[in-house]
């Protein structure tokens, strides 16, 4: 019998505690290790050093930021069993993004190597989300953790 396929909803990969807000870090890479300790802290499943490890190894191959002001820094690891996610957005970080514009909205992603299709689903959702500046701007202007979710839960139910 087949699988149904796995959806994926981002509101239900939020976490308060995951979110953070209007962060002013101007070293790309001091703000991605911060931002990796603080994952690793809330999800101790995911192994600090490895991860943190990965993500700078990536973007210094290529730039996570997509444009539109968004990036997302990701990691594939084997020994975790659910992908996390950790929000922030920023007042504004140089960050080569693909467009040139500095990234202030960030997604930073740990992902189980047996689940890069849903790891797909959810580049698609993110960049689908994203492209709408109205919503964008709805969520750099957030100031609290749960109305971020509130935002990515209102976009799920009105169908992105």
């Amino acid at each position: 019998m087949m699988q149904a396929p796995e959806k994926i909803s981002i509101s239900s990969l939020l976490n308060e505690r995951a979110i953070l807000l209007n962060l002013t870090e101007t070293n790309k890479n001091i703000l991605l290790t911060d931002l990796c300790h603080r994952l690793t802290k809330i999800y101790p499943d995911v192994p600090a050093n490895i991860f943190l490890q990965y993500i700078i190894k990536r973007e210094n191959e290529l730039s996570t930021g997509i444009g539109n002001y968004v990036a997302i820094p990701h990691a594939l690891l084997n020994d975790i069993e659910e992908i996390h996610l950790l929000f922030a957005t920023h007042q504004g970080l140089e960050y080569d993004s693909l467009d040139g514009k500095p990234v202030r909205i960030i997604f930073l992603l740990a992902i189980p190597s047996d689940k890069k299709e849903l790891y797909g689903k959810l580049l698609m959702l993110v960049s689908r989300y994203l492209r709408d500046q109205r919503f964008r701007e709805k969520l750099m202007q957030a100031q609290e953790p749960k109305i971020i979710i509130q935002d990515f839960m209102d976009r799920e139910i009105n169908g992105g």
